[in-house]
């Protein structure tokens, strides 16, 4: 508890301010300096009711910076890799170059507010704006919860809408249009663009399929695994994020024929024992989901795609 009286600091009579004592939760002995009696009784009347409360926060605990902190959150988390890879490119390449030098107890709410805003005028997809902040989010969150700060400044943010488009109003491409992709396409990535659009596989799927998941006689794709492509680290398989995601599909005799002409053209990559893959970058290198994106973003563009396409 508080000392009931502050004392006074003055020495030889000459009034030098006031000196208020307390105890924190771990009982040791604290001090702070007012220049007026009041302020510091005020003070001290403060921290008795938080600490009866249980609300009580040591100013000192939020001068750890807001990187150190988000270091010693996810080192503790029990994630999956392809989850931690995600948040620790968040920080190194969001939060850390932002936000990551200062102290958790002088971040406000307009700091985050400002740093959400930057994200979007830099042009990310409101998507990732919205991952990123629930990334802070859980980093204050947690801060509160290990009584580094008083409360989150990462609440009641502001952030860009998102396009939902209702299942019933997907719409497959005709095969016109997948023709015009598949043409416009590398040709490293040509059987890739007739993947996804007749076996129905996801872009992360169909990079990660290995020629040993493949039964070209009995025509079917074995669905097992993904790729995680850490940002630091090599890229490799690992299994589905849920048993959701595990299925066999089937696939025609055009698909058959597509995927072994690809890979006369192209021979499969060895990225580890018993993982061939199938389809790789133009240096031979796993594909990346950001690259990915990027190229099918300026595919849609430059073809001109329909609204429909936009989430194919």
């Amino acid at each position: 508890m508080g000392s009931k009286q502050p004392k006074h600091k003055g020495r030889g009579g000459k009034k030098a301010g006031w000196r208020a004592l307390y105890r924190d939760n771990e009982n040791k002995q604290r001090s702070k300096s007012f220049d007026r009696k009041a302020d510091a009784q005020r003070f001290l009347a403060t921290v008795e009711a938080d600490q009866l409360r249980g609300t009580y926060v040591d100013p000192r605990a939020g001068r750890i910076t807001l990187s150190e902190y988000a270091e010693t959150f996810m080192a503790a988390q029990v994630w999956r890799e392809g989850t931690r890879a995600t948040a620790q490119s968040h920080v190194d390449n969001h939060i850390g170059p932002a936000l990551g030098s200062r102290q958790l107890a002088t971040i406000t709410r307009t700091d985050v507010q400002a740093f959400v805003s930057e994200l979007s005028a830099k042009g990310l997809a409101p998507t990732t704006v919205h991952g990123i902040h629930v990334r802070l989010v859980s980093f204050f969150e947690a801060a509160v919860h290990d009584g580094k700060i008083v409360r989150s400044p990462a609440i009641k943010i502001q952030l860009p809408k998102t396009i939902k488009t209702a299942a019933s109003q997907v719409v497959a491409l005709d095969l016109d249009y997948v023709r015009r992709i598949a043409d416009a396409a590398p040709p490293h990535l040509t059987a890739f663009v007739w993947l996804i659009a007749t076996a129905g596989l996801r872009p992360g799927e169909a990079a990660r399929l290995t020629v040993e998941r493949v039964n070209f006689l009995k025509k079917t794709i074995d669905v097992d695994r993904q790729m995680l492509t850490p940002p630091k680290g090599s890229p490799h398989l690992a299994p589905t994020k849920t048993s959701a995601s595990v299925r066999t599909v089937p696939i025609n005799n055009s698909l058959v024929a597509e995927l072994n002409r690809h890979m006369q053209d192209h021979p499969p990559v060895e990225i580890e024992p018993g993982a061939t893959l199938i389809f790789t970058n133009s240096h031979g290198q796993p594909l990346r989901r950001d690259t990915i994106g990027k190229s099918w973003r300026k595919l849609r563009t430059d073809l001109d795609l329909p609204d429909e396409a936009r989430g194919w």
